[in-house]
């Protein structure tokens, strides 16, 4: 979703367009920038670790290992809601 939104900002601003989703505020902008750089924080700091790797092709991280996910989710506990099969 952040990824469409970030290309319709874009595709806008090119054309000329300024007024562009007027009753979009400057708080709804700073919101998904702040959620960016977290998830950004969150994915920089998983490939990291040795691990883990990206997967071009399906833009997602991989991990050959499964205990490994494990042993990292067990330190940074919050991330288990970003285990995708």
């Amino acid at each position: 979703m952040e990824c469409v939104l970030a290309d319709v900002l874009r595709d806008q601003r090119n054309l000329g367009n300024k007024a562009f989703w007027s009753s979009l505020i400057a708080d709804n902008v700073k919101s998904h920038f702040k959620l960016w750089r977290t998830w950004y924080g969150i994915v920089s700091d998983i490939l990291s670790q040795s691990e883990f790797d990206w997967d071009s092709t399906k833009y997602m991280i991989t991990v050959e290992n499964e205990i490994a996910w494990n042993e990292y989710v067990k330190v940074v506990n919050h991330l288990f809601n970003f285990i995708y099969y």
